[in-house]
């Protein structure tokens, strides 16, 4: 541990699995109070088991971040807690995948509710908590479909990750005066590790040809930026997207 989130409150959503899960044990090792979220009761008392030590065990919560109450929950547990809320890393997600002339209204409402709409909630309310207590940072998962064209069946994925974008900038501009940074994570299609995630996949993807760095995202990747953009290194640092697809967009 090097301490670069040391006493930290950090909120991370969809801490059981995927990149929430990486994010966990990234802010873990740079000593961050953590309040872990998911809908995956025994996914977070895993990933608990595997970040916690003598000096700070995390918060759970279990709840469906979709709903107001479920948002007003997880900040007033942290609140109750440890008085604030210094980061939330908005990592959590779900997404099903049409072409567009194929999407059903109830897919394309899923996709809003679990990319968009979870977002816009989290942000509301660990907002509300920063204004009373100096400010904070946030970070949303945008991705790198909201950005540039991408694979086939992305319509509504690309749309909410778009808006995810226009979200983080209005943040940014919003409340940057009242101390509040709000930056955003775009990473490519990532390639998770064994274990790393509640749902597999179901093909393994392709050994890349067309990414310089010669490789897929990984978790660990967006986990080390949002270490960044949570800490006081980045104090200066809001409005922004990072892209993380090892050089695909430049090539």
């Amino acid at each position: 541990m090097t301490g670069r989130l040391a006493n930290k409150v950090c909120i991370i959503t969809g801490a059981a699995s995927g990149q929430g899960r990486a994010g966990t044990e990234a802010f873990a090792r740079e000593g961050a109070l953590l309040v872990l979220s998911d809908v995956d009761r025994e996914g977070l008392k895993q990933v608990a088991g595997i970040v916690s030590d003598a000096d700070s065990e995390p918060i759970l919560h279990h709840g469906d971040l979709t709903t107001e109450d479920a948002n007003a929950e997880l900040v007033d547990l942290a609140r109750s807690r440890h008085g604030r809320v210094d980061a939330l890393y908005n990592s959590a997600g779900l997404v099903r995948f049409s072409k567009l002339h194929e999407t059903t209204l109830e897919d394309w409402n899923f996709v809003i509710a679990h990319e968009l709409t979870m977002t816009f909630l989290t942000c509301k309310y660990a907002i509300r908590s920063m204004l009373e207590t100096g400010g904070g940072s946030i970070i949303n998962m945008s991705s790198s479909s909201g950005l540039f064209s991408s694979a086939p069946g992305h319509a509504a994925h690309a749309a909410t990750k778009a808006g995810v974008v226009g979200l983080t900038r209005q943040v940014a501009m919003e409340y940057g005066p009242q101390g509040i940074r709000c930056n955003a994570l775009a990473p490519s299609k990532l390639q998770y590790a064994p274990g790393q995630r509640r749902i597999e996949e179901l093909q393994p993807l392709r050994p890349p040809t067309d990414i310089p760095l010669g490789r897929h995202a990984r978790p660990e990747d967006t986990a080390l930026c949002a270490v960044y953009l949570a800490s006081d290194e980045s104090s200066y640092t809001t409005g922004q997207v990072f892209v993380i697809d090892g050089g695909h967009n430049a090539a």
